[in-house]
């Protein structure tokens, strides 16, 4: 992930995290 941006990009998250890394 890259600057609170999921693997894929989406779903930007300030703790760096998104539902589809959890």
């Amino acid at each position: 992930r890259l600057n609170g941006l999921g693997l894929n990009g989406t779903l930007p998250d300030f703790s760096g995290l998104t539902a589809l890394e959890i």
